[in-house]
């Protein structure tokens, strides 16, 4: 780089300067009698300064200083002060400390050495210092170089981004005539230049009136000088000068390897580097790997904040089933191996949320051909709200080394087998929901309670191997099933769109025998049963939840407590926010049951003929209406499609219940496991294990533990999580580098997957799910401590996960802010005929409790009747 020849006289210098002429504890004390304050603070500045110039260099100081002025060829120079920790990434110190210019004597450049060390100490450095957090305790380090002085005709500074927007392709430079010292002290106005960082071609500039410049004064001075008046209205740089200025301000930021704030100046037709110093400002990483982090879909699993042992759990789960994705689609070893990073970072936490890192989700659909239709499918299921541009997706092809003929033929024969396993694919889930139930059965039934910590942990192993090493048949089904409602949505768009948006919806209605459909149809008898024993009702109508249970126990309705008793023994598990680990089930909090029992009642809910009734009304209307639209041949390929769309989405709620069934044996195990720690000391309550993360758990037991002391572990993370209650993150974001530092993950407009332009005020529209047209009081619920009684209100939320689905049945339509076609709102609400909408921008700021709305469960658009 052309840096103008220097000679540095360290710190080293100064600290045996101030040892040796007494001057350390004087102004040590001096800085501790100002306290900090700013009127003390100016007159310790000044004595200091005083004592420092009233000193003489030693012998050999004086030498050291003579030597290095004629090594430099005898003047001028420039004597220039560099704070150690100056210029660096957390403080720039910019201005703070003095320089001297056209300095023309080995005298005169001692004289300026001292005004150099005492300005360390200026009332502007000491207040740097102290606003900056350092504090007037730390050692006061400054070195002096000693450089030599260009006559420069031009001189400014340079940002190798645009500092003002933190662009990274934009690069700033700012000029005047002389010497640049007026620019950077404020005294002079610049010209001003943004220019494209890649080739150095101006974008835009901004050209001002310079009537002075700054140039030669005398000794270590500067003066002010007129512009030749034609001179005074041009541009201060050629296009030629703004392209090799560009390659140098690009060559610094290369060198350091982060935004640079560059000085530099032009003498004799050659531009110099003067000073660089890193973007003190720059509030984003402008370089590093890009990530796109998005919880579109999986806010339905994962609402709110999810503690570590959870998101650990659900990060090493998704890495098993998708390994094994990969496996049994003849994805060879090597390339497998090669994916490992991407398979085992599906997931990402901020601030205690799950998100998908949604490149890698890109990255694992390339193993099957047909990755352009694949990712649009993959988008529609994940309920994505923006797609992947396409100069983005290009860079998710995994890197191989095989040549690309050879590639082909590996992802054809990928292919090949998906298509046997299209084939065989219910089979093959038939098989594995016998081996599940089996296995499932004898999990469930264990007492973990009982049990010291690593005999649960042999339990947990075991549990590994027979059920989540074994999800070869939900996985591959999701991925059909991707594929099958992809094609069935794409049909419905391109040959049936004058027949409604949500066609393929309506066509999906009815299919039945939906497991994740049957613990609420079960609470739909035993409330009809409720209604035909009055003594029982009253039992249940006047008692607080929270007592229904004990209150039945002490009862005589000896039938009803078993039917009770066989319900939470079949159907424990569930609970809002199930795929939560930390969240309590129906086996430790049955009041749930009871809050839906209650609103049956309340909502006359008995009936579970007409909800069949109805789905099978919906559908049988959607079937006619394709087959009066399409022709023999279309309509022939339209069903075929449909009728696996149909298998798929059943088969996939139905293995996504076994999921659910996992984690409930698993949520049984790690209370039992935080209940045994608890007992012994090593954490305080069962319900902290959750705050530690699985290997940590594991290395309890394992001995690979790196802190032992887990109970401060778990304070450090209390604390953390209760700060991320306070902070709300955009649902889709991205980043470059480290991904928590200098990025930007705060809300911003969400780009939203329907068109939001031609709503009126009192409006709002989602996706639609379900058809009906509803018009009703909105009752508001976001979490577990929300009133949830219901009797036909409308339902809103933020989300929905499995758990809900028993309240659908006291309320008369469901609107969700987040969600997809496929999500489980979208399924069960589909299979139990209830009008809803999903993926509704700003649903929970618009609508709050007792307001009237009518809303069109086929269109998705929402109208707000009444305030209140």
């Amino acid at each position: 780089l052309p840096v103008p020849p220097w000679i540095g006289i360290g710190a080293r210098a100064f600290r045996a300067f101030r040892e040796r002429t007494g001057l350390a504890p004087k102004i040590s004390q001096l800085l501790a009698d100002s306290a900090g304050e700013s009127v003390k603070l100016a007159d310790a500045a000044a004595q200091i300064h005083d004592l420092v110039l009233a000193q003489s260099l030693s012998v050999a100081e004086r030498a050291a200083v003579n030597a290095a002025f004629l090594a430099l060829g005898g003047g001028p120079i420039a004597v220039r002060s560099s704070a150690l920790g100056e210029d660096s990434s957390q403080q720039s110190f910019a201005g703070q400390l003095s320089s001297y210019l056209h300095v023309e004597s080995p005298a005169d450049a001692a004289r300026f050495l001292l005004e150099c060390w005492a300005s360390a100490f200026s009332e502007r450095s000491l207040s740097y210092r102290i606003q900056s957090g350092l504090g007037l305790k730390q050692a006061f380090e400054v070195g002096v170089v000693f450089q030599v002085m260009l006559e420069c005709e031009k001189s400014g500074v340079g940002f190798t981004i645009d500092p003002v927007q933190s662009r990274a392709h934009i690069m700033t430079v700012s000029a005047v005539y002389g010497l640049g010292e007026g620019l950077v002290s404020g005294l002079l106005d610049a010209d001003t230049y943004l220019l494209n960082k890649n080739d150095g071609k101006m974008l835009e500039q901004n050209i001002v009136e310079k009537p002075t410049m700054l140039i030669r004064g005398g000794s270590g001075h500067t003066r002010e000088a007129e512009v030749p008046m034609a001179l005074r209205h041009e541009a201060v740089l050629s296009s030629q000068e703004l392209v090799k200025l560009s390659e140098m301000l690009r060559s610094v930021e290369r060198h350091y390897g982060r935004p640079q704030d560059v000085e530099w100046g032009i003498a004799g037709g050659e531009i110099y580097l003067l000073q660089t110093r890193p973007v003190t400002t720059v509030s984003n990483n402008l370089d590093g790997d890009l990530l796109i982090w998005d919880n579109s879909n999986i806010i339905e699993s994962y609402g709110g904040i999810t503690l570590p042992l959870t998101f650990s759990f659900a990060r090493y789960v998704y890495r098993e089933v998708y390994v094994q994705l990969c496996r049994i689609l003849l994805v060879p070893q090597d390339e497998i191996q090669q994916m490992e990073h991407n398979l085992r970072n599906m997931l990402g936490l901020f601030y205690g949320r799950v998100y998908y890192n949604l490149l890698n989700w890109y990255r694992l659909i390339t193993i099957v051909p047909g990755f352009r239709q694949n990712r649009s499918f993959m988008e529609t299921m994940m309920g994505v709200r923006e797609s992947l541009a396409d100069e983005i997706a290009a860079r998710c092809m995994p890197p191989s080394p095989r040549h690309p003929l050879w590639r082909k033929i590996l992802r054809i024969v990928s292919g090949l087998k998906l298509l046997y396993y299209h084939a065989t694919a219910q089979h093959l889930v038939d098989r594995f929901m016998d081996y599940f139930h089996s296995a499932y059965d004898e999990f469930r039934r264990i007492d973990y309670r009982r049990m010291p910590a690593d005999r649960i942990y042999e339990y947990f192993r075991n549990l590994e191997e027979r059920l989540l090493g074994r999800w070869h048949a939900p996985i591959v089904n999701d991925l059909l099933c991707m594929i099958h409602f992809g094609v069935v949505k794409k049909l419905c768009s391109k040959w049936l769109s004058q027949d409604g948006a949500s066609l393929q919806n309506d066509l999906l209605c009815g299919e039945g025998n939906l497991e994740s459909a049957e613990p609420t149809r079960e609470l739909i008898r035993m409330a009809a049963i409720v209604r035909e024993q009055p003594a029982l009702r009253r039992l249940l109508e006047d008692t607080p939840a929270s007592d229904c249970l004990e209150s039945l126990m002490r009862s005589q309705h000896d039938t009803f407590k078993q039917q009770v008793s066989s319900y939470i023994d079949r159907f424990g598990f569930r609970c809002m926010s199930e795929m939560k680990l930390e969240q309590r089930d129906l086996h430790d909090e049955p009041a749930f049951l009871f809050v839906c029992l209650k609103n049956y009642l309340a909502a006359g809910k008995y009936d579970l003929a007409a909800y069949e009734e109805n789905e099978r009304q919906i559908r049988t209307k959607a079937e006619q209406t394709v087959r009066r639209a399409l022709g023999p041949v279309r309509r022939a390929i339209f069903f075929w499609f449909l009728k696996h769309a149909r298998r798929a989405v059943k088969n996939r709620e139905n293995t996504r219940f076994c999921r659910t069934r996992v984690y409930g044996v698993v949520r049984t195990m790690l209370f039992a496991w935080g209940d045994d720690y608890a007992s012994r000391g090593i954490i305080d309550k069962a319900g902290d294990i959750f705050y530690l993360m699985l290997d940590e758990l594991h290395g309890s037991l394992d001995g690979t533990l790196t802190v032992q002391d887990l109970k401060q572990l778990i304070l450090l993370r209390k604390q953390a999580y209760a700060a991320y209650g306070q902070q709300e993150p955009s649902p889709r974001f991205m980043t470059r580098g480290p991904v928590y530092w200098m990025n930007n993950h705060a809300p911003a407009d969400e780009a939203t997957a329907v068109d939001l332009s031609s709503l009126a005020a009192n409006q709002l529209r989602g996706i639609g799910c379900c058809p009906g047209v509803i018009t009703g009081k909105v009752k508001v619920i976001l979490n577990l401590d929300d009133d949830m009684q219901l009797n036909g209100e409308i339902l809103v939320t933020a989300r929905t996960d499995p758990g809900w689905v028993p309240l659908y049945p006291a309320c008369s339509g469901l609107l969700v802010e987040r969600g997809s076609l496929l999500s489980h709102s979208a399924i069960v609400a589909r299979e139990m005929g209830l009008p809803t909408v999903v993926s509704i921008k700003d649903l929970t700021r618009r609508l709050r409790t007792g307001m009237t709305v009518r809303f069109d469960g086929a269109t998705g658009l929402i109208e707000i009747l009444a305030e209140s």
